[in-house]
């Protein structure tokens, strides 16, 4: 049976940086969802950052972006992470993306995949908003502007 590792966390966020000389994870303003005044959409800047633990064995770590109902995709550059001494440890990757295609309002989610094994998944909501910057009414009732996913 193949190993896969644990997710910790995952997160989409405006930026992310890996400090050379701490080590450390740096993000900047994390979200769920994104708004435009119309589709087709880009965005223009945001970042993903990914900790796992219980990285056994070197494997090859690959990001998909892509619309839940399934009408797009586009997969990112993979990631090779090697194991560390201790399995507990914990492995932090993460990157920029410029300009993320968002073809028409909607669900999305960017899928980890391990070695080609779904692990994890984030969902990422793309809403339409008036000029005004209020959201468009939703015919299905399902938007919640204080949450993270439909109603």
């Amino acid at each position: 049976m193949p190993t896969k590792p644990i997710v910790l966390a995952m997160l989409i966020c405006d930026y992310y940086y890996r400090d050379v000389h701490t080590g450390k994870s740096i993000l900047s303003g994390t979200f769920s969802s994104i708004n435009s005044a119309g589709f087709p959409s880009k965005h223009g800047n945001c970042a993903i950052y990914i900790a796992m633990t219980d990285v056994a064995v070197s494997g090859e770590a690959q990001l998909v972006f892509r619309k839940e109902s399934g009408s797009f995709s586009m997969s990112m550059p993979p990631w090779v992470v090697n194991p560390s001494d201790n399995r507990r440890a914990v492995v932090e990757i993460g990157g920029n993306i410029n300009g993320l295609p968002l073809p028409e309002e909607g669900e999305y989610e960017f899928v980890l995949l391990w070695n080609g094994m779904e692990v994890a998944r984030r969902r990422l909501m793309a809403v339409r908003i008036n000029m005004s910057g209020e959201p468009e009414p939703d015919p299905l009732g399902g938007y919640d502007p204080a949450g993270d996913y439909p109603m």
